[in-house]
């Protein structure tokens, strides 16, 4: 995946799977997990994103560049970028 790729879901959806992938490879509870805390906070090495660069590739069809986990290091950073672009018919509506 390069710069102006996206993954072919939206962004909640690659957050829950980043989370799930997460809680499964290093044993962390899910309410432990913060989107915003960067992955080496969590023990995430580089073999580990390089693995999960990997299953993602799997998992969405898509070529994934690990060194985009390191560019955009936290779960919140990288679904941002990385997530296709919701449109109106997609996106939440806002909160009132």
């Amino acid at each position: 995946m390069d710069a102006g790729s996206r993954l072919p879901c939206d962004r909640a959806q690659l957050r829950s799977w980043m989370i799930d992938y997460i809680t499964a490879v290093l044993a962390i509870p899910a309410e432990k997990i913060d989107a915003n805390a960067a992955f080496d906070s969590y023990g995430f090495d580089s073999v580990e994103a390089v693995v999960m660069a990997g299953v993602m590739e799997e998992e969405f069809g898509v070529p994934v560049d690990p060194i985009q986990l390191f560019e955009h290091p936290t779960i919140a950073d990288f679904s941002a970028r990385y997530a296709r672009e919701e449109t109106p018919a997609t996106a939440s509506p806002p909160a009132s």
